[in-house]
């Protein structure tokens, strides 16, 4: 399995969740164990950037790249799309599978699967959208990791990469802080048969009203 993180950005329970990212081998059972240590590691809301940029598209088909628990692939389906989700972890997509079963009526149009991510091959040109966020992988895998899932997006489609930002106030104390990004290394990777939409480092505030600096890179396929 790749060595890879995947961090959303709202933990219900930042005091006891964080992994080792320092000595951490990030395979399934890595993942496995950190989600078995709580009922619920995230939040169960959608990445905000996600809400922003996915609210003003005409919904297709999704491809939500280590979903997690679930809540963007949730959001994504609620709005309309017919969305894949995929995560490394099979009990992260056992919670998945339960939160789309207990809504009423869990009818929504939606698939999970089970991949590593940094491994896996998406199925080429296939999606409408292609979502990632916030899944950290190490600097010599950035371009190639980029590349395999920008080859996801339909023409006319779009790719939404989040992760935290270098320019983060916190991002010197981050502890996966050597996988940070820029923008301009996921643009590159792309490649040129993408429009860039957004490629900048933007604000947010927190729950806790702190203020964090993303990355947020947003191309459409020409």
């Amino acid at each position: 399995m790749a060595d890879h993180t995947h961090a959303h950005a709202h933990p219900a329970d930042r005091s006891n969740t964080e992994p080792d990212f320092e000595n951490g081998t990030f395979d399934e059972a890595f993942w496995d164990d950190l989600y078995n240590q709580r009922t619920a590691i995230w939040s169960g809301n959608p990445n905000a950037v996600l809400v922003q940029e996915a609210s003003e598209l005409t919904p297709g088909r999704a491809l939500d790249i280590g979903c997690g628990e679930g809540a963007d692939s949730l959001w994504l389906a609620g709005a309309g799309w017919d969305v894949t989700g995929v995560d490394i972890s099979d009990v992260a997509l056992g919670r998945a599978r339960a939160a789309q079963q207990a809504l009423e009526p869990p009818t929504l149009s939606m698939q999970w699967q089970q991949e590593d991510v940094l491994d896996w091959t998406p199925p080429a040109a296939a999606f409408d959208l292609v979502s990632v966020h916030f899944l950290q992988v190490p600097p010599d895998e950035l371009e190639l990791t980029t590349r395999r899932f920008a080859a996801a997006v339909a023409p006319k489609g779009r790719l939404l990469i989040v992760g935290h930002s270098p320019s983060d106030s916190h991002a010197a104390q981050h502890p996966a802080r050597h996988r940070l990004f820029a923008p301009e290394p996921v643009v590159a990777a792309a490649g040129d048969g993408f429009e860039v939409i957004h490629a900048e480092h933007r604000t947010r505030i927190t729950p806790d009203g702190d203020e964090r600096i993303d990355t947020v890179v947003v191309l459409q396929r020409r």
